[in-house]
């Protein structure tokens, strides 16, 4: 992704020239969905990148969803999350992968990943 902010400001400088000074990083990310959560590991980007969301499209089962960044576990998601509960993060670097471990292979749930690659 070439853009990297989404707006500059100028700051005045002592001689009378102004600095250009960004303001704000842009979140315009991309997603990922994990398909069914039947599976004991879903790769939904496989490279460093940083997580804005995750918004449950079908309901998780009785089991906790990992998100890890490679092998490590970064948080996790409760037991029983309900449709439309959406979880926001300021930005979250995963420095490997961003990956879904739904940790068994009977766990049902859908979820839609926002993240930015990096």
């Amino acid at each position: 992704m070439s853009r990297t902010a989404t707006y500059m400001h100028w700051v005045p400088q002592a001689d009378g020239t102004s600095n250009a000074a960004t303001l704000g990083v842009h979140q315009e990310c991309q997603y990922g969905v994990s398909g069914a959560l039947t599976t004991d590991t879903i790769t939904i980007y496989n490279g460093p990148c940083i997580l804005y969301g995750i918004y449950v499209n079908a309901a998780i089962s009785a089991h906790t969803t990992v998100i890890k960044d490679g092998t490590t576990a970064v948080l996790s998601l409760p037991v029983s999350a309900a449709v439309g509960a959406m979880y926001t993060f300021p930005g979250i670097r995963f420095d490997t992968s961003l990956i879904c471990d739904p940790d068994d292979g009977t766990a049902t749930g859908n979820l839609t990943f926002a993240f930015r690659p990096l």
